[in-house]
């Protein structure tokens, strides 16, 4: 078997649904993510065997090959086989582990590995209805037939969890991605992917701006539930929709010393686990704990979790399964504060994971966890 490394890994900025990423074709959009990670891998394009992407709703303008199309509008890469992966929310952090499953296998030297979704234009849902793809969507209890936020208002009241801590949670996160943005820790994972309106600009997390700016109506506390008048859930404790894109490279080891290429982390292990969307949680607290277990480590050896925010109830399911790892959760805040483009969100875990670690002297541990709707988690574990 050999080891995978990952070369290069980097997020567009998110954009608010009808923000500032809406003009992007999601095409042009993962294309665009593609040349500025290629343009950090420092290896020849023209070594990668195959391209994975992770899309979740993968019709309408996301629909005929996504990841092929965007390798052909792409400047830097040949033409090469391409494959869309969609497992919902997890869509991009399963290419990802597919990718490296190819890359210890020897089938491949080199993946490129990418997320994308235009919630703007396909929005969560798209795919599911018995009346045809397309817009409008249909009613979710049609999509669906356990929607996942009734399911996670569920879980909640049955664990005894309330609005307010739910609001806490969303505010833990909201002032966190606050913090880094105002520091600048955010800049290094950020791909020069910029707002054709104004492509002067810096690119900078839109919702967050939104929130220094004046704060979302999404944001007050005692907002109407979501899913009910009085329910659990609010705009504040879901994940906002959002548009973005995600890419990393992944190579064996000869293929970095033939380029030279400085990996920037390392993939020790990988997993997926089965859940029940009954529950209203995913599996990601036990697919964390088999790649600690594969690896060897305990959970005093890693130094970070980035876990994809679906819902506040992410994060509180977490606390409960994972107390010793509850503080190591998410330092730079989450999905519910920068936005949920659901393709892309794995992967942009990956590469907030891959920047804090290159920031710890001596290196360390961190993983990358996501749950999907219907109940199935998955986690990536890197070294530095």
């Amino acid at each position: 078997m050999h080891d995978a490394l990952i070369l290069a890994a980097g997020r567009s900025a998110f954009g608010a649904r009808h923000g500032r990423l809406a003009s992007w074709h999601p095409t042009d959009l993962l294309a665009a993510a593609f040349e500025a990670t290629l343009e950090r891998a420092e290896a020849d394009p023209g070594e990668i065997d195959e391209v994975l992407v992770g899309c979740a709703t993968p019709v309408g303008a996301q629909a005929a090959n996504l990841a092929g199309q965007a390798v052909r509008a792409c400047t830097r890469l040949p033409v090469m086989p391409a494959t869309v992966v969609s497992t919902q929310d997890t869509s991009s952090l399963v290419a990802l582990v597919r990718a490296v499953d190819a890359v210890r296998s020897g089938r491949c030297g080199m993946v490129l590995v990418g997320g994308v979704e235009s919630m703007s234009t396909v929005p969560a849902g798209a795919d599911m209805t018995h009346r045809g793809f397309g817009l409008p969507a249909a009613p979710l209890g049609e999509r669906a037939p356990l929607p996942p936020g009734p399911a996670a208002e569920g879980w909640a009241t049955r664990h005894g969890v309330d609005r307010e801590r739910l609001e806490a949670v969303a505010l833990r996160s909201l002032s966190r991605s606050q913090r880094a943005q105002a520091t600048g820790r955010f800049a290094a994972e950020i791909l020069p992917v910029t707002d054709r309106a104004a492509p002067d600009a810096a690119p900078a997390d839109e919702l967050v701006v939104a929130s220094v700016a004046g704060g979302r109506p999404a944001d007050a506390p005692g907002s109407t539930g979501t899913y009910s008048h009085d329910g659990l859930l609010t705009a504040s404790t879901v994940a906002p929709m959002a548009d973005g894109a995600a890419a990393a490279v992944v190579a064996s080891p000869a293929v970095a010393r033939r380029w030279g290429a400085e990996p920037v982390a390392r993939v020790c292990a990988t997993a997926a686990v089965g859940g029940d969307p009954r529950a209203g949680c995913g599996a990601s607290p036990e697919a964390t704990a088999r790649v600690l277990a594969a690896a060897g480590l305990q959970d005093r050896d890693i130094s970070r979790v980035e876990l994809a925010e679906l819902f506040a109830t992410s994060v509180v399911h977490w606390e409960l399964a994972r107390a010793d790892l509850a503080e190591l959760v998410n330092p730079d805040g989450g999905s519910l504060a920068l936005g949920h483009p659901q393709g892309a969100t794995g992967l942009g875990l990956v590469a907030r994971l891959v920047r804090a670690l290159a920031g710890l002297p001596g290196g360390g541990y961190g993983a990358a966890a996501c749950d999907a709707t219907d109940g199935h988690g998955v986690a990536v574990l890197l070294g530095a």
